[in-house]
């Protein structure tokens, strides 16, 4: 099982015959004050896997970490079944979409996303979160 791409998305979702959608690709928010919520993002990932890996489960982690690893806005896990294609010795695509509503982030700083496939890390994706100091209206 191999991590083929992962991103945050503001949306995505799949096709009826399964099309990847996915708009405004991101890689960092910003807040002037926190903790702070974000309402909505999506974790989009792709992996593929070989013919060995037909009909197997397995569990499907997804982690946000704050630098210190003090804080886990979110800790997702799951068992995914790799399906058997119609053509035998294909590579198959399993393509989960993460909703993720009312994040909360309780500090700025560099969050590391980090997908696991039964607890073996396949990738890593940083996420910038920035505090701004708001305009004073003159």
């Amino acid at each position: 099982m191999e991590l083929n791409f992962l991103l945050i998305a503001d949306y995505a979702n799949l096709s009826i015959d399964q099309k990847l959608n996915v708009m405004g690709i991101f890689e960092s928010i910003q807040s002037a004050a926190f903790p702070m919520t974000h309402p909505e993002m999506y974790v989009v990932l792709r992996l593929e896997a070989g013919a060995a890996e037909y009909g197997r489960a397995f569990k499907l982690s997804v982690k946000l970490m704050d630098e210190d690893a003090g804080n886990s806005p979110v800790d997702l896990s799951f068992e995914v079944t790799v399906p058997t294609p119609p053509q035998r010795g294909s590579t198959v695509r399993v393509q989960p979409i993460l909703r993720l509503s009312n994040t909360v982030f309780q500090k700025p700083g560099t969050y590391q996303l980090s997908v696991l496939v039964d607890g073996d890390e396949k990738g890593t994706l940083a996420l910038y979160v920035h505090q701004f100091q708001p305009q004073n209206a003159a």
